[in-house]
């Protein structure tokens, strides 16, 4: 069977383009995705962190937790293998801690970007994870502070139960007090209106004479030999 000229031209052109759009998949793809990496981290308790759940970075999600394994005998036994993107900076003091989505929300890990003077992990290298509190110590820790603050209450109610006692046993002597510091108040005002310029003549006396004390003590640090007497 023999094809005309334009049918092999056709022919070409339609395998070009599937070519090339197979290609321009595969880079799209590529650049989407990237090369992934992983990460080990490292937690003493993980509160139902289950394989698949993402991994945060800076609170924008970059990777899946790949796997999860338990190491008997390790003081901080659970170990989860991270897939991150190729090219994320993960230093020597990232943090990485367990977090939820919303206060009921599906639970994550979160890593920080750490101090920029600290060396960058590489590929492969073991993240020290921060433990999240059990629930049943929060619950435990919140009963405690509920049951010290009962009882901070009830020492402080013979405390207030004394002080409106005495407030009660002398209120007429509180009053009192309280009139006669008010009627000294009024009296001490009524003074110190009605000598109001004999207080700023004194005060004045005592300026100038303050003045005067200063001048002669001044001369006598520059004639101390005015102090002796002549014969």
């Amino acid at each position: 069977m023999s094809y005309s000229a334009s049918e092999v031209k056709s022919g070409f052109f339609i395998l070009f383009s599937i070519t090339a759009l197979l290609v321009m998949t595969f880079v799209v793809g590529g650049m989407r995705g990237g090369e992934k990496v992983s990460y080990q981290v490292r937690f003493g308790y993980v509160g139902g962190l289950e394989e698949g759940a993402p991994v945060y970075f800076a609170g924008k999600e970059v990777g899946k937790v790949k796997k999860l394994e338990v190491q008997n005998g390790e003081e901080r036994p659970i170990v989860i293998t991270i897939e991150a993107p190729n090219g994320l900076i993960v230093r020597e003091d990232s943090p990485a801690y367990v977090d939820t989505l919303g206060m009921m929300g599906e639970k994550l890990i979160e890593i920080g970007p750490g101090s920029k003077d600290k060396p960058v992990l590489q590929p492969g290298a073991t993240i020290e994870g921060q433990d999240p509190i059990p629930m049943h110590q929060m619950i435990g820790t919140l009963n405690t502070l509920s049951n010290e603050m009962v009882q901070m209450s009830a020492n402080l109610n013979p405390l207030v139960e004394s002080l409106n006692d005495l407030m009660q046993k002398n209120a007429k002597t509180i009053e009192e007090l309280l009139k006669n510091i008010n009627g000294t108040t009024q009296g001490l005002n009524k003074v110190l209106n009605g000598n109001q310029e004999q207080i700023s003549k004194i005060i004045a006396n005592l300026e100038a004479t303050s003045a005067n004390v200063r001048d002669m003590t001044d001369d006598l640090k520059h004639r101390p030999w005015r102090l002796v007497r002549k014969g």
